[in-house]
Protein backbone atom coordinates (compact mmCIF):
# COMPACT_ATOMS: atom_id res chain seq x y z
CA UNK A 1 0.00 0.00 0.00
CA UNK A 2 1.18 3.85 -0.99
CA UNK A 3 0.36 6.50 0.71
CA UNK A 4 0.27 9.41 -1.75
CA UNK A 5 1.11 12.90 -0.66
CA UNK A 6 -1.70 15.25 -1.54
CA UNK A 7 -0.57 18.87 -2.10
CA UNK A 8 -0.82 21.08 0.90
CA UNK A 9 -3.83 23.56 0.81
CA UNK A 10 -2.49 26.79 -0.37
CA UNK A 11 -2.70 29.23 2.86
CA UNK A 12 -5.48 32.14 2.04
CA UNK A 13 -4.38 35.18 0.54
CA UNK A 14 -4.96 38.47 3.02
CA UNK A 15 -6.61 41.22 0.87
CA UNK A 16 -7.03 44.61 1.77
CA UNK A 17 -9.88 46.85 0.34
CA UNK A 18 -10.81 50.80 0.80
CA UNK A 19 -14.17 50.94 3.10
CA UNK A 20 -16.79 52.84 0.34
CA UNK A 21 -19.65 53.13 2.88
CA UNK A 22 -21.59 50.71 2.37
CA UNK A 23 -24.68 50.30 4.80
CA UNK A 24 -26.62 47.01 5.92
CA UNK A 25 -26.03 43.84 3.76
CA UNK A 26 -23.06 45.46 1.01
CA UNK A 27 -21.01 46.61 3.95
CA UNK A 28 -17.91 45.05 4.37
CA UNK A 29 -16.21 44.09 7.51
CA UNK A 30 -12.46 42.78 8.41
CA UNK A 31 -12.09 38.82 8.69
CA UNK A 32 -14.55 37.79 5.77
CA UNK A 33 -13.12 34.61 4.33
CA UNK A 34 -14.25 34.27 0.96
CA UNK A 35 -13.82 30.42 -0.88
CA UNK A 36 -12.36 29.84 -3.88
CA UNK A 37 -11.44 26.85 -5.74
CA UNK A 38 -9.31 23.86 -4.39
CA UNK A 39 -6.66 24.22 -6.05
CA UNK A 40 -6.58 28.10 -5.18
CA UNK A 41 -5.94 30.03 -2.34
CA UNK A 42 -9.18 31.98 -0.34
CA UNK A 43 -8.95 35.32 0.21
CA UNK A 44 -9.54 37.04 3.74
CA UNK A 45 -10.69 40.24 3.77
CA UNK A 46 -9.57 43.24 6.05
CA UNK A 47 -10.92 46.90 5.66
CA UNK A 48 -9.46 50.04 5.90
CA UNK A 49 -10.72 53.40 5.81
CA UNK A 50 -10.07 56.08 2.42
CA UNK A 51 -7.67 58.20 5.16
CA UNK A 52 -5.79 55.40 6.10
CA UNK A 53 -5.32 54.06 2.42
CA UNK A 54 -4.50 57.78 1.67
CA UNK A 55 -1.57 57.76 4.68
CA UNK A 56 -0.47 54.63 3.41
CA UNK A 57 0.01 55.86 -0.13
CA UNK A 58 1.74 58.81 0.88
CA UNK A 59 3.98 56.86 2.83
CA UNK A 60 5.05 55.17 0.11
CA UNK A 61 4.86 57.79 -2.37
CA UNK A 62 7.27 59.32 0.02
CA UNK A 63 9.65 56.58 1.18
CA UNK A 64 9.80 55.29 -2.73
CA UNK A 65 11.09 58.83 -3.82
CA UNK A 66 13.05 59.36 -0.72
CA UNK A 67 14.83 56.24 -1.55
CA UNK A 68 15.39 56.94 -5.28
CA UNK A 69 16.56 60.27 -4.54
CA UNK A 70 19.40 59.34 -2.52
CA UNK A 71 20.17 56.52 -4.80
CA UNK A 72 20.28 58.91 -7.71
CA UNK A 73 22.24 61.64 -5.66
CA UNK A 74 24.86 59.21 -4.13
CA UNK A 75 25.60 58.32 -8.27
CA UNK A 76 25.75 61.68 -9.73
CA UNK A 77 26.06 65.35 -8.47
CA UNK A 78 22.61 66.21 -9.55
CA UNK A 79 21.67 66.95 -6.33
CA UNK A 80 24.60 68.94 -4.48
CA UNK A 81 24.99 68.39 -1.15
CA UNK A 82 28.24 68.41 1.50
CA UNK A 83 28.40 64.99 2.81
CA UNK A 84 25.96 62.50 2.92
CA UNK A 85 23.81 63.32 6.00
CA UNK A 86 22.58 66.82 3.71
CA UNK A 87 22.01 64.50 0.85
CA UNK A 88 19.85 62.65 2.72
CA UNK A 89 17.54 66.00 4.48
CA UNK A 90 17.73 67.61 0.85
CA UNK A 91 15.90 64.80 -0.98
CA UNK A 92 13.82 64.10 1.97
CA UNK A 93 12.81 67.95 1.48
CA UNK A 94 12.55 67.15 -2.23
CA UNK A 95 10.27 63.99 -1.63
CA UNK A 96 7.08 65.64 0.27
CA UNK A 97 6.72 67.70 -3.57
CA UNK A 98 6.21 63.98 -5.01
CA UNK A 99 4.38 62.51 -2.42
CA UNK A 100 1.81 65.38 -2.12
CA UNK A 101 1.01 65.22 -5.48
CA UNK A 102 0.55 61.51 -5.37
CA UNK A 103 -1.93 61.79 -2.19
CA UNK A 104 -3.73 64.56 -4.12
CA UNK A 105 -4.42 61.90 -7.07
CA UNK A 106 -5.33 59.30 -3.97
CA UNK A 107 -7.49 61.57 -3.16
CA UNK A 108 -9.42 62.78 -6.63
CA UNK A 109 -9.32 58.63 -7.20
CA UNK A 110 -11.45 58.34 -3.87
CA UNK A 111 -14.15 60.95 -4.82
CA UNK A 112 -14.04 59.95 -8.24
CA UNK A 113 -15.54 56.72 -6.23
CA UNK A 114 -17.92 58.28 -4.69
CA UNK A 115 -19.22 60.32 -7.12
CA UNK A 116 -19.75 57.18 -9.13
CA UNK A 117 -21.59 55.97 -5.88
CA UNK A 118 -23.43 59.34 -5.20
CA UNK A 119 -23.86 60.93 -8.34
CA UNK A 120 -24.62 64.56 -8.13
CA UNK A 121 -28.04 66.27 -10.28
CA UNK A 122 -26.15 68.43 -13.34
CA UNK A 123 -30.08 68.92 -14.44
CA UNK A 124 -29.90 66.94 -17.74
CA UNK A 125 -32.18 64.56 -16.64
Amino acid sequence: MTDELKPAAPQPVVVTVVDTGGHGDSALTSGITGTTAAHLPDLVVTVIGPLAAIAIRFVNAYLTTLVGLITAGMATDIIPAADFWHLVLACAQLSFADAGLAALNYCLSHFLTLESKYPLGTGSI
